[in-house]
This record gives structure tokens, C-alpha cells and sequence, in this order.
């Protein structure tokens, strides 16, 4: 590649890193090349710029103290973001037409999900909102990549963390739908009592709503991060608004359901009629997203090790009741004799071996006299976080399983 100005953006916050990269891009002409040096593969940028198909990307070195990017603008023309961004604010105009709608089935079949979700990046960068992605892009990605994307999406097995959280959404989804029918109920009953079993009814699905908190805590503390650090940052927090606003209205329900003669019973019933709809429609869709969209770009960047992470942060946080048994922690027990040992070591090694342990897991230990001391630093030190059980109480050896709770 020809002689190129270098940008060396290592060690700069991520903000610092856009502003000289992304208006250095804009001013190449045709021709013009520029020289990239990041501390870490900057695949997210790679695909952005194959994107948008105006540029020739050469990696001219690749790790592991630093990445160097070529990049040369081969032509301006045929920008697919600039399409995009037309499109989306002729979508918004509210007169959709049958022409609109098929140039957006064109661009959207030249693009895969991890690609599109790259270009919404890039249109928040430069100015379009959230609002705008959320409301206008993503319902593009329902409507017009639906089958599409199914058909491409890329599966996982247990107990990936992929995994566990569509096999949740799975679940989530089949309460979505018995909201939907029972809200459908609801628009001909005229009092509370009329409602007969569907008022427990109602009260179970806003508890499975609810107890989806983990769920979306292992994606913010967990996954989200993970992806923030290969930068991709803007999807993410798209799924995090959507969260703010799925949880205020999923806890809303959980109070009504559950306290429903604190309001008239018409009040009541439109207020459950308007959440069930609005939960139905949005959660729904947000799911679709994530499964197809967001889940797809992580599981083309984040690599085994940083997988293993996510899943140890995963199972720190812990799982829903509904979360199917095989896709929390493995049982593990962990044996330690402590009989060879000189007394002094032995609670210094207990300790080790259990700060190792992740919850659902078991330190089984041998002991030669009763560790009762053990049970008092445990209950002093640990409260609420383990479960203590005899295998077997003399009269010559004890055996204590200790099991992590949390």
C-alpha cells in the first residue's frame, strides 16, 4: 500500500479513538490511503468498513502488541450506511410504499446481521438516535430479515451461554403468549371476579417476567462488557434501553397482578390490556433481536477464553427458575483430605479451595476430628452463601459436604 498517514490510536479512551479515526476516514478522497495502529484486533471496524464496500482493508500486522490497518478509499459511490439512513428516514416520513419497501429488501439482502448491526453503530456516531435505530432499523430487521436471519443464525449447545440465554427466551416467549391470549380474554370481562382463574394466571406470568432479571443482569454485567471490549458498544446499549423500558412496565404488571383490587376494575383492565400488548409486542421483538442480531455478532468476535469468562460471570450472577437444569454450572465436588495435613494449614487450604468453587458446587472434605470451628467461621464468614451437610459423624473420621449456595 502507498506511503500513508498513521493514526496510532493505542492506549486513547474510546471516545478519543472515533474522533480521530472516523472523521480521518471521512476526508479520504479517492485514492487516499491511511495507516490504523490499535492495541487489540479491531475486527467491529474491519467489517464496518467491508461494509461499506468504498474501501480496500489490508492488515499489516496483526498482534499482539498492536494491530495496523490499510485502508484505501477504492470509491465513493454505493455507500450502503447512506442508503440506510435514506431509507430510514423515508420509513419515518409514515407513507411507506411498496417501491420503499422493496429497496429495503434489496440493501438488507446484501448485508448479514453482524454487518447490519455495525452500520446502525456507525449511524449513531454520526448523529442518528437510539430512538430512531430502536423504533425504525430494528423494526427493518423484523419485518424484512425475519426469515432470513432465522435461517442463517448460528446455534450453540449447552452450556455456552448463547445457549442458556435463547433456551430462556424460549421460555420467556411461551409467557408472552399466554399474556397475549389471556389480555384477549380480558377485553370482554366486566369485573374482577369474572376474571376467575386468570387472575392466578395473570399473577404466575408476571412472576416469570419479573424473575427474567437475571437474565438480562448476565447480559449487562456478563456479555455485554465482553462485546464492549472488541468495540462494539452501540448495540448493547440499544438492548439496555430496551431493558429500562421492558422492566418498568414488567414490574407495573407484577403489582397490578398482584394487588388488582387497588384500582377500579376498568382502570385495572385497561391498564393490564395496555401493558400485555405493549410486553407482548416489544419483548417479543427485542428477543428476535438479540437471538439474531446481537447474539450473532458475539459469536463471531469473542473468542473461547473470553467465552469461558462470560460463563464463569454468568454463573456468579446466577440463573432464573426457569432456566433449564443443564445450563447452570456443572456439579462438581471437589474432595480435600485434610488428615495428612498439619492442623495450622488446613483452614488455609479449605479457603482456597472454596473461593475456586462456583455456585451449585461442592467441597467435600476429611477431617479426623469434628470441624465444628470450621462451622462457626463459616456461618460468621459466609452466611447465606453455603449449605452444610454430614456424609458421615465418626468415630474416627468426619465428612462435611459444603455446598456453594451463591
Amino acid at each position: 500500500m502507498e506511503t500513508a498517514r498513521t493514526i496510532d490510536v493505542r492506549g486513547l479512551e474510546h471516545s478519543e479513538r472515533e474522533a480521530l479515526i472516523f472523521p480521518a476516514l471521512e476526508a479520504l478522497r479517492d485514492g487516499d490511503a491511511l495507516r490504523l495502529v490499535i492495541e487489540f484486533n479491531p475486527v467491529p471496524l474491519v467489517h464496518m468498513l467491508k461494509a461499506r464496500e468504498e474501501f480496500e482493508v489490508a492488515h499489516e500486522k496483526e498482534g499482539p502488541e498492536a494491530w495496523i490497518l490499510g485502508v484505501k478509499r477504492i470509491t465513493s459511490g454505493g455507500d450502503k450506511k447512506d442508503r440506510l439512513r435514506a431509507l430510514l428516514r423515508e420509513l419515518q416520513s409514515g407513507d411507506v410504499s411498496e417501491e420503499i419497501k422493496e429497496r429495503v429488501r434489496e440493501l438488507l439482502s446484501e448485508v448479514d446481521a453482524s454487518t447490519l448491526g455495525i452500520l446502525e453503530q456507525e449511524l449513531i456516531r454520526e448523529g442518528v438516535s437510539h430512538d430512531e435505530i430502536r423504533g425504525g432499523l430494528c423494526d427493518i430487521h423484523l419485518e424484512f430479515m425475519r426469515d432470513a436471519l432465522v435461517e442463517s443464525r448460528k446455534e450453540v449447545q449447552a452450556p455456552h451461554p448463547v445457549n442458556t440465554l435463547m433456551e430462556e427466551h424460549k421460555v420467556i416467549l411461551e409467557s408472552l403468549g399466554e399474556l397475549a391470549t389471556l389480555v384477549g380474554r380480558l377485553e370482554d370481562v366486566k369485573d374482577l371476579k369474572a376474571m376467575g382463574d386468570d387472575v392466578a394466571r395473570l399473577q404466575d406470568i408476571a412472576h416469570h417476567l419479573v424473575e427474567a432479571e437475571s437474565h438480562h443482569e448476565r447480559e449487562e454485567e456478563a456479555l455485554f462488557p465482553a462485546l464492549e471490549k472488541h468495540d462494539v458498544v452501540e448495540p448493547p446499549n440499544i438492548m439496555r434501553m430496551d431493558h429500562l423500558e421492558l422492566r418498568k412496565r414488567k414490574q407495573e404488571l407484577y403489582r397490578l397482578a398482584h394487588n388488582p383490587e387497588d384500582l377500579p376494575f376498568d382502570e385495572f383492565k385497561g391498564r393490564i390490556i395496555e401493558l400485555g400488548r405493549y410486553l407482548s409486542r416489544e419483548l417479543e421483538a427485542h428477543i428476535f433481536k438479540e437471538d439474531n442480531i446481537l447474539y450473532q455478532i458475539a459469536l463471531q468476535l469473542l473468542t473461547p477464553e473470553e467465552w469461558d469468562t462470560v460463563k464463569r460471570d454468568c454463573d456468579k450472577i446466577g440463573y432464573c427458575c426457569f432456566t433449564p437444569e443443564d445450563q447452570g454450572p456443572k456439579e462438581v465436588t471437589v474432595e480435600l483430605d485434610l488428615r495428612p495435613m498439619p492442623p495450622f494449614q488446613r483452614h488455609e487450604r479449605i479457603f482456597e479451595e472454596w473461593d475456586r468453587l462456583e455456585p451449585g458446587q461442592t467441597l467435600r472434605i476429611i477431617n479426623d476430628h469434628d470441624p465444628r470451628p470450621l462451622h462457626y467461621q463459616f456461618e460468621a464468614e459466609q452466611k447465606g452463601k453455603y449449605a452444610w451437610a454430614y456424609d458421615q459423624e465418626g468415630p474416627r473420621d468426619w465428612i462435611v459436604r459444603i455446598t456453594r449456595t451463591k
